[in-house]
């Protein structure tokens, strides 16, 4: 069986939470080891899903693309850290120091390019920057085999690598820029987009087919959905039961 479904950035992101926390590593973590969900957009739908109560999208960011261009949130929020399932009030850097295989970080991401390796802007302004988040984490977590797992919806893409970009920012200055400056860091770890999540939730196969749309559908993804019968029909359940999900606000 075949269907057809489409996606606003905003349901999107409701999607991908759904399915990054039914990933077993996931699970496990929350159950016997340290859970890290790192700040973005897509991240507070997962804080939402796993509290079960409203989160504020726009201010859970660190940094966003607004109308206006890059920008940085004044009132940066704490990363959300559950070790056996209990909010803990450390910080990342103190948590990080502490951590084991069978721990997960769960951190969003700004771009992915064709050869799926997703890519985070990070604020140049700070001549001190210790490259934000994924400073303090990617290359412990890589060393100790951590699980890093990178929830980021298909708006997202763009038709070039990561490193290319990221090769031209990270040589060169940038001398203007509609907000903040930015550079732009290849991240690693296993990419969760709306193809992944669709497979998680409802063992179906997903091909995007088209993408954008107007009157508050902008950077929405078309979808076809293969599948048995009953799994496609659980899809679309699934898609129209998060429809009408409502934007992200700027903090």
């Amino acid at each position: 069986m075949k269907a057809e479904v489409t996606l606003t950035p905003s349901e999107s992101k409701r999607l991908l939470a759904k399915a990054v926390l039914k990933i077993d590593d996931v699970q496990n973590a929350l159950r016997t080891g340290t859970l890290i969900i790192c700040r973005g957009s897509t991240n507070a739908y997962i804080v939402e899903e796993l509290k079960g109560s409203p989160v504020k999208k726009g201010k859970y960011t660190a940094g966003y693309i607004g109308r206006e261009g890059f920008k940085v949130n004044a009132n940066l929020p704490s990363e959300t850290i559950l070790v056996q399932g209990r909010e803990q009030g450390a910080t990342l850097g103190e948590i990080v120091k502490g951590l084991k295989p069978g721990d997960v970080i769960i951190k969003g991401a700004n771009a992915i390019g064709p050869d799926r390796i997703p890519g985070l802007l990070v604020g140049r302004e700070n001549p001190e920057t210790k490259g934000g988040t994924v400073g303090f984490y990617q290359t412990l977590a890589m060393a100790r085999g951590i699980k890093v797992i990178i929830p980021v919806g298909l708006e997202k893409s763009i038709p070039t690598s990561v490193l290319v970009g990221s090769s031209e920012i990270s040589t060169d200055k940038i001398d203007l820029a509609t907000g903040t400056r930015c550079g732009l860091i290849p991240l690693f770890g296993n990419v969760i987009t709306e193809v992944e999540a669709l497979q998680i939730l409802a063992d179906v196969k997903a091909i995007p087919i088209a993408a954008g749309g107007i009157g508050g559908a902008e950077g929405s993804i078309a979808l076809l959905i293969k599948g048995t019968e009953e799994h496609v029909r659980k899809a679309v359940s699934l898609v129209q039961k998060i429809k009408g999900e409502a934007q992200v606000e700027e903090p």
